[in-house]
């Protein structure tokens, strides 16, 4: 974002400034007040929930435990790249490397890396050279890479619109997909109103 004010501040008063978003989650309409004036909103299509194809599931780990758990799913019941989503970028990073600690082949994508290390992460995840990619939700935004057979919540998402867009990396184009929400106890509230919210049943 910085970079973006440094750009407008660069730019005349008086301009035409378009922004496209595939979602648009309460802080990107935040930002895009910020840089426009007399805005007017276009959609296209209609919001809707996750896809059909995709399969959810919650399992509730305490936070201790959610790298044990992570590791186990990857190496046992995973049949295809793992996309990782995380709150924090400490916490990619956190993620990544405990699970290389454990000999699973894992990168970190996250603002705060250079532009180099951010395409070498996903070439890596596009390629098979590391089979999970540890994001945060800024990070992942635009991110396009078929096949990717689960998306893993590490933490319960802050809103709806996050979780659809999480799990929207996979099960795309009519192939099916697997969600998994890792749910410690003191996020169990959380969970309750985000399974509302999407009319979800899971446990």
């Amino acid at each position: 974002w910085p970079d973006v004010q440094r750009i407008l501040g660069a730019l005349p008063k008086d301009r035409q400034t378009l922004l496209f978003s595939a979602t648009m989650p309460n802080e990107i309409v935040k930002l895009a007040k910020e840089m426009q004036r007399n805005a007017r909103y276009v959609q296209i299509g209609r919001r809707q929930g996750a896809a059909r194809t995709i399969t959810h599931a919650m399992e509730e780990v305490e936070t201790r435990d959610k790298i044990d758990r992570l590791a186990r799913f990857i190496r046992g019941e995973a049949d295809g790249p793992v996309l990782v989503f995380v709150r924090t970028k400490i916490g990619a990073d956190k993620v990544a490397r405990s699970l290389q600690a454990k000999g699973v082949r894992a990168a970190a994508l996250h603002a705060d890396r250079t532009q180099l290390d951010r395409q070498r992460a996903v070439e890596g995840f596009r390629s098979g050279l590391h089979p999970v990619l540890v994001a945060t939700d800024i990070a992942a935004r635009g991110l396009d890479i078929d096949g990717i057979a689960v998306v893993v919540n590490f933490e319960v998402p802050d809103t709806k619109e996050s979780y659809v867009h999480r799990v929207g990396r996979t099960g795309r184009d009519g192939s099916s997909g697997r969600a998994l929400t890792l749910v410690a106890p003191d996020q169990r509230r959380e969970w309750k109103a985000m399974e509302t919210a999407l009319g979800l049943e899971l446990a």
